[in-house]
C-alpha cells in the first residue's frame, strides 16, 4: 500500500511540477535595446561592443549603490569615468560622423556625472550620491533614445 501511495504522490508531484513549468507566466521584460532605425548597421555595431561593456558597468554601480558600498561605488563609477570616450568627428571622420551630436553631449554628461558619482562616494555622502547616480541614469536613457529615435528633438519633461 505505501508502495502506491508513494508512487501515485510521486507522479501527482510530477505532474504538477510539469504543469506549473508549462503554464508559468514567459518573461515580458527586454533583455537588450532594441536596434536603432536611425543609425546605420556600422555604426550600431561599432556601438554594440562599447555598450555591452557599459552594461556590465552600469549593473555594478547600481548593485554597489543599492547597499552603500561607498567604496564598490567608487570603483564602478571610476571605470565608467575612464572608459575611453569615442572622439567626435573631424573632417574625413564617416564613422563618428555617423553618431549625431547629441551623443557626444550625453557622453560628455555621462563621465562628468561618474566623476561626481565618485567624489560623492568617497565623501560618504549618501544623497548626494544618490542625486549624481540619478543623473548618471537620465544620461543613459536619453542616449539610449537617441540611439533608437535619432537627434529629434524631445518633448519637455513636466
Amino acid at each position: 500500500m505505501t508502495k502506491t501511495v508513494t508512487i501515485a504522490g510521486s507522479a501527482i508531484l510530477a505532474t504538477a511540477i510539469g504543469l506549473g513549468l508549462f503554464l508559468r507566466p514567459k518573461s515580458t521584460a527586454q533583455e537588450q535595446l532594441a536596434a536603432s532605425a536611425s543609425l546605420p548597421p556600422i555604426a550600431r555595431q561599432v556601438l554594440r561592443t562599447k555598450m555591452a561593456r557599459h552594461e556590465l558597468q552600469m549593473r555594478t554601480l547600481v548593485s554597489r549603490i543599492v547597499l552603500l558600498d561607498d567604496d564598490g561605488v567608487a570603483r564602478a563609477a571610476g571605470e565608467i569615468f575612464d572608459e575611453p570616450s569615442l572622439a567626435r568627428p573631424v573632417a574625413g571622420d564617416e564613422l563618428n560622423g555617423l553618431l549625431p551630436e547629441r551623443f557626444f553631449a550625453l557622453q560628455d554628461e555621462l563621465k562628468a556625472r561618474s566623476r561626481r558619482v565618485v567624489a560623492a562616494s568617497l565623501a560618504r555622502n549618501h544623497a548626494a550620491m544618490a542625486d549624481e547616480f540619478a543623473g548618471l541614469a537620465k544620461s543613459c536613457i536619453n542616449c539610449h533614445d537617441v540611439y533608437l529615435r535619432g537627434d529629434a528633438p524631445q518633448p519637455e519633461a513636466r
